[in-house]
């Protein structure tokens, strides 16, 4: 593991914008340079791991680099005849150390011609929204001193910093799209079941789900419809156009203020949608029927927790090992455990679902509030994590719970990441609004 010192740079008050991570190479540039044999490779994977020498001392977001495994594959792809044909022939990436490399969600990738070159650090059993362990913070390379969210902030930072063009991660409580938005990169979960690939155990009780991170929208794009064989295109001229959109910025937790810059991010990218003549709710027309009771949510991310520590143990993890804020948290969810139902997600999918209409998009802001500052949350009582992780995200984990697909773009103008939600399986209307949010408008508009 990378040695790495707690961080207690003070955030700037900068409003934050993509521009960093322009100059890293995307997928598509990659793939593309590799199809025209500008490059191998064997010099895309050096580039890769070159870069991941030079910053992850300082980033900390690898639990292991697999440096000869991957050049290794990197000169058998090389000698391959249908080189050109392989969407993602030799691009770099990471892998969750979450997430086996037997995992179908890595197979898939492997197969369209990607290269894994180690896996990145997650928080114990991915429950929190932080990254971090005894003796290792994972550092958030595009907001200094802030932790890179989680629970895929090692995937995240990778990226972020430049060491690979995309990462694998998954979703159970928002464990893509936080760290995507902490870091300024795109994601999508997807509906349970779109993107294959287990992700442990019961999944979180259908909650969790694999995905990726990736430095903007068509990279996205490439990717997904890479993981579902072409059969989700937010491209091109098929692609519906977005409905109808929903605004809303009103926290789903109440007694959760929102700070004005995440709340006018989410109303830009909606004035995007207003400039190219669709319809725009704002206000009490959008109000989003969240459910009113948080306890069959919570139960089953507690509960799969507890699932997850259970499973630890028998294959020998010491019980000394495990954080006390997750014994808290899988206590929990020995006790809500019972109280799980599917009539409980069907009854409240079908509120929101009569409130949103097909080919119509809801947008929120990202966050609530700025990630907190990395340090040793590990350290921190159950209670001070979940308050937290409440503060700033509460917009995220309804969807996991209701099995809808949610993505995360950064809006041009603010320079500040939102959330765009579709109905389920429409993960195509989804990606092409967020494509549009990307794109921009051409009328100007002055920040706050």
């Amino acid at each position: 593991m990378t040695g790495n010192r707690e961080v207690s740079t003070e955030l700037s008050q900068t409003v934050f914008t993509a521009d960093e991570l322009k100059k890293y190479p995307t997928v598509r540039a990659i793939a593309a340079s590799v199809h025209a044999g500008e490059k191998s490779p064997v010099d895309t994977v050096q580039e890769s791991l070159a870069a991941i020498a030079d910053k992850d001392g300082e980033i900390g977001a690898f639990r292991e680099v697999w440096a000869d495994d991957a050049l290794a594959t990197a000169e058998a792809l090389a000698n391959r005849d249908n080189l050109s044909e392989l969407p993602l022939a030799g691009v770099p990436f990471a892998v969750k150390e979450n997430t086996p490399r037997s995992n179908s969600i890595v197979q898939k990738l492997e197969a369209a011609g990607a290269i894994a070159v180690g896996s990145t650090i997650n928080p114990q059993f991915c429950t929190w929204g932080v990254t971090d362990e005894p003796g290792h913070i994972v550092r958030n390379p595009v907001r200094p001193g802030r932790t890179p969210g989680g629970s895929s902030g090692g995937s995240s930072a990778a990226v972020a910093a430049g060491m690979v063009p995309f990462a694998q991660g998954n979703d159970g409580m928002g464990s893509l799209r936080i760290p995507a938005a902490a870091c300024n990169l795109s994601t999508l979960k997807t509906t349970p079941g779109v993107i294959a690939g287990n992700i442990g155990g019961n999944n979180w009780f259908g909650m969790a789900v694999q995905g990726v991170l990736t430095l903007d929208v068509d990279d996205l794009i490439l990717i997904t419809k890479t993981l579902t064989d072409d059969k989700i295109d937010a491209v091109g001229h098929d692609a519906p156009a977005t409905r109808e959109v929903f605004v809303d910025t009103a926290s789903p937790v109440t007694g959760i203020p929102v700070d004005k810059r995440w709340k006018y991010a989410a109303e830009t990218a909606a004035k995007i949608f207003a400039d190219a003549g669709v319809t725009v709710h704002s206000g009490k027309d959008a109000k989003v029927p969240y459910p009113l009771n948080p306890v069959p949510m919570l139960a089953r991310w507690t509960a799969g927790v507890a699932d997850s520590l259970e499973e630890e143990l028998k294959q020998g993890m010491p019980k000394e090992k495990v954080e006390w804020r997750n014994r808290v948290h899988a206590g929990l969810g020995n006790v809500l455990r019972r109280s799980i139902s599917e009539k409980q997600v069907a009854r409240a999918r079908a509120k929101v679902e009569e409130f949103l209409p097909a080919d119509g998009v809801i947008i929120t802001p990202a966050f609530a509030a700025e990630p907190p500052k990395a340090g040793s949350w590990h350290k921190r009582p159950w209670l001070a994590n979940m308050a937290s992780n409440m503060r700033f995200s509460p917009f995220v984990s309804t969807w996991n719970y209701l099995e809808m697909p949610a993505g995360i773009v950064v809006e041009p103008i603010t320079g500040l990441p939102v959330q765009v939600i579709g109905r389920q399986n429409q993960e195509h209307v989804v990606l092409a609004a967020m494509k549009q949010i990307a794109q921009g408008s051409t009328i100007p508009r002055q920040l706050p």
